[in-house]
């Protein structure tokens, strides 16, 4: 071919597959040099001296030989240049652009000799032809052109670089460079001092909180002690730019160690997705604070801890249970006061590891209906394959909307609650491999940490005694809120699970197939996914229940099973067998027989006989005297209680009426009345002595003046009176307005007023009556004037 492609460069046209006359090309291991081109035929012409005949054969058939290339002067292939990015002038000026076209334009005119766009037959502007001038001389041309007419100031050198560049790079090599060039993220300062900083910020992740100077403080350091004078810290105002540059908040440095913590060990990106195909094949188990009040079994408001087991691939909440939270530290006054013990520390409590194995057994299990569900929380109103999983499994009849679910694998943390080695026993009973998470690594069980935020914003938000997870967002005070005890909360959250969170459509559950289709909800994904995995109930009875629970070792003595300061007895004699008899397993053991109990309800306990495979229960012999529902932490408290009496804590039978005692107490609610808060280290005193000379109340007034003295019980009344008393209710509460009797005074009137009220007027309990003879102070006495009230009274 002839023309425009004849005068591209040899790697262009090897791109695009063009041959032009004088290109060399191997052909059966031997060079030729193109010499005619006839349509689709090619005339080639072997190396002088080479002996071998003029070729003329058609274009196909050469290019389909396995050895075809084009070759260069060295015998070469010649590289096929890669496709200009013409894409990157879109991130340019229009200005850049528009040079850069310019530039393209003479740059192809020195190259061909023809500027773009002209006709085949075109001929050459002087100066330019290829076959007359070399391109040097071509390059001197282009540059006084380009000096003359479009008052540039460029040498041929210009021109020969900017050629280059353009078979290079193509029209982005033409853009001047300096008009895309993007800030540096850190500006002009040294990429080690940038290195440094990011070195510090990071090692003081779990370490005290400092200030960003002070952060600045040991970067300089650290730049001294690396490379010396060699490299210049800038100074603070731009470490303080750097830092915003760097996405480092100057406030984080100085938040709280764990927040700190926890934003240096986020993973880097790009982040992942935790994926599971299949109901069960991926459980998550966490807990977490509910954020939310609730009146406990000790009469006294208390928090929520929530632990819950969420099924990755239907999202769907398995099991969830909620139990009191409170933390141990040093009661003050006021709450010793309120409390239901004198006690001056207050217990801790939280989940236990037994509250891990009942999660468990209440998720391989149907969620039963409870009294006050509505109808709607009934399986059959759900998106639930109701019909199929009740023929599968009866105890669907009396189910709520929650699937059942049987894990594969379960992913847990290091917290207490799965301390226990009950629930790994439960678990490795069931077939279910239990992996711990890292340690300080929540993105290993990131569903249910991200489901926690959502029950947290769609549930607990609307309880009247939600809290917040931040103190500065809490209320200032609960009084007047109506408390729901932990019973009626776990109802609510039960009912939310099965209506809310288990309807509601996820933005992860999607349709794999058609990402068109709207989102599922955890139930539709179930009733999606049991139709292929299938749904095999796990049938758990009353010895796998008891299996679940903690053990301890025992020994039966002649009163019974002591157990936790307890005697426990079985009324049928079913305990007698093994009175002051060892059970013959070593070990830990001692001899002693396996005892499994509850103790959110250790009323009852039950011993396992291992020789005869069957469980003996017991129950604790003083039951009656407590007649209620009762924990192992109420059990506790009572003890303590009895104990700052003088009592002893193994004295069952006294520690069993106090906790009675203490469940009536806790019923009715903490007592809240309490002394009045009094300012200035004024205390309740009794009132002086009356003056009788001032006023008898129940004398003969004669019908004369009513003249009030300043001292005595009707004075006026001092700062411990004013603190219990307000302008609305108390006609002996002074103010402007109503002393006045006319229009409400100025602000400066009123401080005036308030400053100079009690100048004239001593203390309570100092009055000028002190200095009277003793006759003169022995006036009506407290009794004397409650003994005269009642006698007015009787007439």
């Amino acid at each position: 071919m002839r023309g425009r492609n004849a005068r591209q460069p040899a790697e262009v046209r090897a791109h695009r597959g063009v041959l032009a006359g004088g290109d060399v090309v191997r052909w059966r291991g031997e060079p030729y040099t193109v010499v005619g081109l006839d349509g689709v035929a090619v005339e080639l012409s072997p190396r002088p001296g080479s002996g071998l005949p003029l070729v003329h054969l058609p274009l196909p058939v050469l290019a389909a030989a396995d050895d075809f290339a084009v070759v260069d002067a060295a015998g070469q292939p010649v590289a096929h240049a890669d496709l200009p990015d013409w894409s990157r002038l879109e991130g340019i000026s229009p200005d850049a652009e528009r040079e850069a076209r310019i530039w393209e334009r003479h740059v192809i005119e020195v190259e061909t000799g023809l500027l773009p766009g002209q006709p085949e037959d075109a001929r050459s502007r002087p100066g330019y032809d290829t076959e007359q001038f070399t391109l040097i001389e071509r390059y001197k041309t282009k540059a006084a052109e380009l000096n003359a007419v479009l008052d540039f100031d460029v040498s041929w050198h210009t021109v020969q670089r900017k050629r280059l560049l353009y078979r290079r790079d193509g029209v982005w090599g033409l853009v001047d460079k300096r008009r895309t060039r993007t800030p540096s993220l850190h500006g002009r300062t040294d990429p080690r001092v940038v290195d440094a900083l990011l070195a510090v910020v990071e090692g003081r992740s779990g370490k005290s909180a400092i200030t960003a100077a002070g952060v600045f403080v040991l970067l300089r350091r650290e730049v001294r002690v690396l490379y010396g004078e060699a490299v210049a810290v800038p100074p603070n105002t731009t470490l303080y730019k750097l830092l915003d540059r760097l996405g480092i908040k100057v406030r984080d440095l100085s938040a709280a160690t764990r927040r700190r913590m926890d934003r240096a060990n986020r993973p880097a990106p790009p982040f992942g997705v935790t994926t599971a195909v299949a109901p069960g094949e991926l459980v998550q188990i966490d807990s977490t604070d509910l954020d939310v009040k609730v009146l406990g079994d000790d009469g006294q408001p208390t928090s929520v801890e929530l632990t819950a087991m969420v099924d990755v691939a239907t999202r769907s909440i398995i099991a969830a249970v909620i139990r009191p939270k409170t933390s141990r530290g040093r009661r003050n006054k006021k709450q010793q006061r309120l409390a239901l013990i004198s006690s001056s520390r207050s217990g801790a409590r939280a989940t236990k590891a037994v509250d891990a194995s009942l999660l468990l057994a209440q998720g391989l299990v149907p969620a039963p209906m409870r009294a006050g569900f509505s109808s709607q929380v009934h399986a059959s109103a759900s998106d639930l394959p109701y019909e199929q999983l009740l023929e599968a499994d009866p105890r669907m009849a009396q189910a709520a909307a929650r699937p059942v679910i049987v894990p594969d694998l379960i992913v847990i943390d290091h917290g207490a609650v799965f301390a226990g080695q009950a629930f790994f026993d439960a678990c490795n009973y069931l077939g279910i491999s239990v992996r711990p998470a890292r340690r300080r690594t929540p993105t290993d069980k990131a569903i249910v940490e991200r489901t926690f935020g959502a029950i947290k914003s769609l549930f607990s938000q609307y309880v009247n005694t939600y809290t917040g997870n931040d103190i500065s967002h809490r209320a200032r005070t609960m009084d007047g809120e109506v408390l729901f005890n932990l019973a009626q909360l776990d109802d609510l959250l039960q009912q939310w699970i099965a209506l809310g969170w288990q309807n509601r459509s996820h933005d992860e559950l999607r349709n794999p197939y058609d990402a068109n289709l709207p989102p599922l909800s955890p139930n539709q994904m179930y009733a999606a996914c049991v139709q292929v995995t299938g749904y095999l109930p796990v049938p758990l009875s009353r010895e796998d229940y008891l299996r679940l629970l903690p053990t301890a070792w025992v020994g039966v003595t002649d009163e019974g099973i002591r157990f936790k300061n307890r005697v426990y007895e079985n009324a049928k004699g079913e305990l007698n067998e093994y009175r002051r008899r060892r059970s013959g397993l070593g070990g830990k053991r001692r001899g002693g027989w396996e005892l499994r109990y509850n103790p959110y309800a250790p009323e009852h306990v039950w011993l396992y006989d291992h020789e005869k495979g069957r469980w003996v229960e017991a129950t604790f012999r003083h039951q009656h005297l407590i007649g209620a529902p009762w924990t192992q932490y109420l059990w506790d408290i009572a003890t303590a209680e009895h104990v700052q009496r003088g009592g002893r804590k193994d004295d069952d039978m006294a520690v069993a009426q106090a906790l009675a005692d203490l469940l009536e107490r806790a019923g009715s609610g903490p007592d809240a009345s309490e002394a009045a808060l009094l300012p200035d280290g004024w205390g309740p005193t009794l009132p002086s002595a009356a003056d009788p000379r001032a006023f008898d109340p129940y004398g003969n007034s004669g019908g004369g003046v009513l003249d009030l003295g300043d001292t005595g019980m009707y004075a006026l009344p001092g700062p411990a009176d004013l603190s219990r008393r307000n302008a609305g209710d108390d006609p002996l509460f002074l103010s402007p307005a109503s002393i006045g009797g006319g229009p409400m005074w100025s602000q400066e009137a009123m401080d005036s007023f308030k400053d100079s009220y009690f100048d004239d007027l001593p203390p309570l309990g100092e009055t000028e009556a002190d200095d009277e003879p003793p006759d003169a102070a022995a006036g009506l006495q407290p009794d004397d004037v409650l003994r005269s009230i009642e006698q007015r009274l009787e007439e």
